[in-house]
């Protein structure tokens, strides 16, 4: 099973019911999630989210890439990333 991994520095701007937030981002199965309340809401395309409520407006994360694919969105990190996390 695979877990939430959280991505180094990644931010995203949420907001649900006008109220907007900077949320951690998390990476599972390579598409991205960003912290909400207890848990975790699905980046998916055109800003919105697995919570139908919730919608992203802005994601950043400095040490990878992110890009719409299909439905959801997807985080690549940089080459630099992936050789820290194989050792």
């Amino acid at each position: 099973m695979n877990f939430f991994t959280e991505i180094p520095e990644g931010q995203a701007i949420i907001h649900s019911r006008g109220v907007y937030r900077q949320a951690a981002l998390f990476e599972r199965d390579g598409s991205i999630h960003a912290k909400h309340g207890g848990g975790y809401v699905r980046l998916s395309q055109g800003g919105s989210c697995s919570a139908p409520t919730v919608r992203w407006s802005e994601i950043d994360v400095p040490n990878g890439a992110w890009k719409e694919v299909g439905h959801l969105v997807k985080y690549t990190p940089n080459a630099g990333e992936i050789a820290v996390a194989a050792e």
